[in-house]
């Protein structure tokens, strides 16, 4: 697949939350959403919808059900979790940067699933805003060990586009000067990264910056290494 190219759908995840009853915790009042669970139960390739299927963690407490669904491309599943005790955060908020779509700002957003050690286990990135300093911003404090910035990709400008191709760039952002290993990730790649001694594979749905001073978006997965697998397709 090309650097350029504008999307690449098998790194697509997506995630939806849902408990009942519905008001048993309260809405989302602000920015975050967190659920802290042990994962009673686990649907692996559930629901079909086109290319993608769900990875469901369901869970009990008392009179409330709830489970997040995270669909991946067929045939990656998530890998077996039941049993553990996990930290499933949400961040949805307006970046503050226009966008190069409109005069609206771009969405800022992320989820992260850890381990019952406050451990990263898998960050679903749906909208990363890209700076024109070089900067992809992601939610604040939502995941403090990862930096991440963009290159030029030497992607070229189509006429009318207001958007360019780029790669993005990875790394420890806790590492001391010079102890961490940056890592390139363009469209279309699977790359692995280390953080903290932990190792986990990135993958590139999407990096566009603006051309005109605005933000351009990433979008992109981080999965700890081992917790992707691929299911047989019946």
């Amino acid at each position: 697949m090309s650097p350029c190219s504008e999307v690449w759908r098998a790194a697509q995840v997506d995630v939806a939350f849902k408990e009942e009853p519905e008001d048993a915790a309260g809405q989302r009042t602000g920015p975050r959403l967190e659920r802290r669970f042990t994962v009673a139960r686990q649907l692996q390739g559930a629901y079909r919808y086109q290319d993608q299927w769900a990875s469901v963690l369901e869970y009990e407490s008392g009179p409330v059900c709830g489970g997040v669904s995270f669909s991946l491309t067929v045939p990656d599943v998530l890998a077996d979790l039941r049993g553990r005790a996990v930290t499933w955060a949400s961040h949805r908020e307006p970046a503050g940067c226009l966008s190069s779509d409109g005069e609206e700002p771009v969405l800022l957003a992320g989820d992260t699933l850890r381990d019952g050690k406050g451990k990263l286990l898998l960050l679903t990135v749906p909208s990363g805003p890209t700076t024109p300093g070089g900067e992809v911003l992601l939610p604040p404090g939502l995941v403090p060990e990862l930096r991440v910035q963009w290159e030029e990709a030497g992607c070229a400008v189509e006429q009318g586009a207001r958007t360019r191709g780029v790669r993005l760039r990875f790394e420890d952002a806790r590492a001391r000067n010079g102890a961490s290993i940056p890592v390139v990730a363009r469209v279309g790649e699977t790359v692995p990264l280390t953080l903290n001694g932990t190792r986990y594979e990135v993958r590139v749905a999407r990096a566009r910056a603006d051309t005109s001073g605005r933000c351009g978006q990433a979008v992109f997965t981080l999965f700890r290494e081992g917790l992707r697998e691929q299911r047989p397709v019946r």
